[in-house]
């Protein structure tokens, strides 16, 4: 049986909160392997002998990408990266696929600026650390994300939140577009339900449920599974 046609955005995705189990893969990938050794015996000892960490190397150049196996979080150092570099370097959709494989950024300049770290919230990744972010925040923060959380600042939250794409007045209206199935599926959504769960919840096709996140993405304003958590978490 042929789907019916969605944009390819729109197309199943894995639930957003998905803990992982209490065995983990991880790797760390950038230039800096010495760091990176580092980095994975303080990472092995810390989360200890049920969590495999990994070293890869990233290549330079235009094709700025490493082989990522199945890890269950990639670790990409971020230090230098710009938000011109950031598409190129990590080739979002590729390897790795922040929908797909969970990536976080490490070694992050804490002055790169808001535009950077909203794209990096709006291509799905998991979190950001900083330059100067200390050792036991950053295994606590990796830690969080092999539960399924996200890793951001208040300060970062805050700003997507507030920004004029999230204006109050728009939301209102947005809102009353929404039917009520609308918003069950906007909500369920928000606590990591997948299409599938969605689907068997509402007792309607996985087809269906595709159609209803097409409408209630543009409905909102929003782009992605992310962007539609953080707005239910600050308007419904």
């Amino acid at each position: 049986m042929q789907p019916k046609i969605v944009p390819k955005r729109f197309e199943e995705e894995p639930p957003l909160f998905e803990p992982k189990a209490d065995y983990s893969q991880i790797g760390l990938v950038g230039h800096n392997l010495f760091q990176n050794k580092l980095l994975q015996a303080m990472l092995a000892s810390e989360l200890g002998g049920a969590h495999q960490v990994d070293v890869a190397a990233a290549n330079r150049g235009g094709e700025d990408a490493a082989e990522c196996p199945s890890w269950d979080l990639v670790l990409w150092d971020g230090y230098g990266l710009n938000l011109e570099e950031m598409n190129i370097k990590l080739r979002l959709g590729d390897a790795p696929d922040p929908i797909e494989q969970a990536v976080a950024l490490f070694n992050v300049d804490p002055d790169v600026g808001a535009a950077f770290e909203r794209q990096v919230v709006e291509r799905c990744m998991r979190g950001i650390f900083y330059l100067d972010e200390p050792l036991d925040r950053f295994i606590k923060g990796v830690k969080a994300i092999l539960q399924g959380e996200l890793w951001f600042s208040r300060k970062i939250t805050s700003k997507i939140l507030m920004d004029t794409h999230y204006r109050r007045s728009s939301i209102a209206a947005a809102e009353a577009m929404l039917t009520a199935r609308e918003k069950e599926i906007l909500i369920a959504i928000a606590s990591g339900a997948s299409n599938g769960d969605i689907a068997a919840e509402c007792f309607i096709s996985p087809n269906t449920v595709k159609t209803h996140l097409y409408n209630i993405y543009k409905k909102i304003g929003v782009k992605n599974r992310l962007e539609a958590t953080l707005w239910v978490a600050r308007y419904l």
